[in-house]
């Protein structure tokens, strides 16, 4: 299986660019962080993050599509209602650049204290 990691790493760092150039408005963004595999014990519960999965041109939960216009206010519902302040991204194989960076720009709306973007991508027919 050939992953796309160049692909995620470009997207984190066109992401960090351009989040730090448009920070007129918003003074305090989530951390973002790259999150590579890992079978660590000191690894996150996956109880203690939302699982988001970025399906090209949308944004999944739990195998469902959230609507472009309302991932923001539906993110920000599913962190207060989970008491949670973190999100798990993963980008689903032939996942564009343009994406990544597009979910990723939407998800820093979100009151989401911290954003991890696996550096795997998830393929076709498997779920989180």
């Amino acid at each position: 299986m050939k992953t796309k990691t160049p692909c995620v790493l470009l997207a984190v760092l066109a992401f960090g660019l351009g989040a730090s150039l448009r920070a007129a408005g918003k003074t305090e963004y989530a951390r973002i962080s790259l999150a590579p595999p890992s079978s660590n014990p000191r690894d996150i519960p996956k109880d203690q993050f939302i699982t988001l999965v970025v399906e090209g041109a949308y944004i999944s939960y739990a195998g469902q599509p959230i609507p472009e216009n309302d991932v923001v206010p539906y993110v920000n519902d599913l962190l207060k209602t989970k008491h949670l302040s973190t999100l798990g991204v993963y980008a689903r194989e032939g996942a564009k650049f343009g994406d990544v960076v597009h979910a990723m720009d939407l998800l820093r709306q979100t009151e989401a204290m911290d954003v991890g973007i696996s550096s795997v991508t998830l393929p076709f027919g498997r779920e989180i």
